[in-house]
């Protein structure tokens, strides 16, 4: 009788409704590129030497489609793809998620804008 009465009296209690039709949607196996060099050169392909493909600015966020580990000069570098061409490690961060690659590009635009 006793756990009757618990588990009655515990059902009478209405949960909180959460809306999550506005909440973004984050893919679980998208990663997303924040550029952090002052200036950025896309190729067209993973290579230094490769033709330019396009520019990009420090804060500039775009969704990886690819990625390759090339060696060069005795060294392995990562280069991830975007849609706008390729770019090395050594140029962008990585995030797992566009949300939180806004709020680090956000980040880096306020200190660049404070720095002048």
């Amino acid at each position: 009788l006793f756990f009757c009465s618990l588990n009655l009296s515990g059902c009478s209690k209405k949960a909180g409704i959460i809306d999550l039709s506005q909440a973004p949607l984050l893919p679980v196996d998208s990663q997303w590129g924040v550029v952090i060099d002052p200036y950025a050169i896309y190729r067209k392909e993973p290579n230094l030497s490769a033709p330019v493909a396009g520019y990009g600015r420090r804060g500039a966020v775009q969704e990886i489609v690819g990625q390759r580990i090339v060696t060069e000069e005795k060294k392995q570098v990562i280069w991830y793809q975007f849609s706008s061409g390729w770019l090395p490690e050594t140029a962008i961060q990585v995030y797992s998620n566009e949300l939180k690659a806004q709020s680090a590009a956000n980040e880096l635009n306020a200190a660049r804008d404070s720095s002048h």
